[in-house]
């Protein structure tokens, strides 16, 4: 049976009108080849033109989730798998466009594909990104190896990717001893993860199972203030965060670390620094 042909809305109306019947153009659906597999940077515009800072917050806090997944019965798989896709194209982390968001921010820091003007080239100069260290975190995950030394490993990070948002470093410090936390911890560190996904990365792999974890879980604490937005005169995001967990878990001495500013990996480790 012969196939009916179909046409445009623009070739109908020439059809109908009596005048020559245009070709479709195939440069219509070019733009599908241009695509990436990243969710969160879908274009390679879209990547050049997300600044150095933007770019390095986003690895670290993948990083973490990473991490947190992998210490998870239920995500371990979905971690591990991530980290193979993460690696797919070798240890070189050079643009492609099927890697993932860790992926290309990556290889957007490391070869400076990023386009926003000399601020940004200034944060570009000041990171010293710890590729060896990245890889072994990597490979160690997608074997299904346990991560060695995530302490170490997470404070190298957070100095080569230069990350100045105290918030990000209170974070650290508690989701490198996961397997160890209490639930109030761990509600402070899902609660902040959400709020950095929702605010700026709500398109990023991670992003679903953070909050698929916090649902089951029942790790976010309601109502608190986001840290990602700019706070009001006279508040302190962080210190209502963790009043607000100090509060649900009956963890005083903990609040009370964090309103100074001082989260650690456990209520042990308080008074020690990092």
């Amino acid at each position: 049976m012969k196939q009916k042909k179909q046409y445009t809305l623009e070739q109908w109306s020439a059809i109908q009108g009596g005048h020559e019947m245009p070709e479709t153009s195939n440069s219509q659906y070019s733009f599908i080849g241009s695509l990436n597999e990243s969710k969160m940077f879908r274009t390679r515009n879209r990547v050049e033109g997300t600044n150095a800072r933007d770019m390095a917050d986003l690895a670290f806090m993948n990083m973490l989730t990473m991490y947190i997944l992998y210490n998870e019965n239920d995500y371990a798989v979905a971690a591990k798998s991530y980290a193979q896709r993460t690696m797919k194209y070798g240890s070189q982390f050079t643009y492609m466009q099927g890697g993932t968001d860790l992926h290309v921010a990556l290889a957007s820091l490391k070869n400076g594909m990023t386009d926003a003007g000399e601020k940004n080239e200034l944060q570009l100069g000041r990171l010293s990104i710890p590729e060896q260290q990245i890889k072994q975190f990597l490979n160690l995950m997608r074997q299904g190896r346990k991560i060695v030394s995530p302490e170490t490993f997470f404070l190298k990070l957070e100095r080569g990717l230069d990350i100045q948002n105290s918030n990000y470093r209170s974070v650290r410090r508690l989701a490198q001893n996961w397997p160890r936390l209490n639930s109030m911890q761990k509600q402070l560190v899902m609660t902040r993860l959400l709020q950095f996904y929702r605010t700026k990365a709500l398109r990023s792999e991670m992003y679903s199972y953070v909050r698929d974890i916090s649902r089951s879980q029942g790790l976010e604490i309601r109502n608190a203030q986001n840290a990602e937005v700019p706070k009001a005169k006279g508040s302190d995001t962080l210190a209502a965060l963790a009043t607000a967990g100090a509060t649900l878990a009956g963890s005083y001495y903990l609040g009370r670390a964090l309103m100074k500013g001082s989260v650690m990996g456990g209520t042990k480790d308080i008074g020690k620094s990092f």
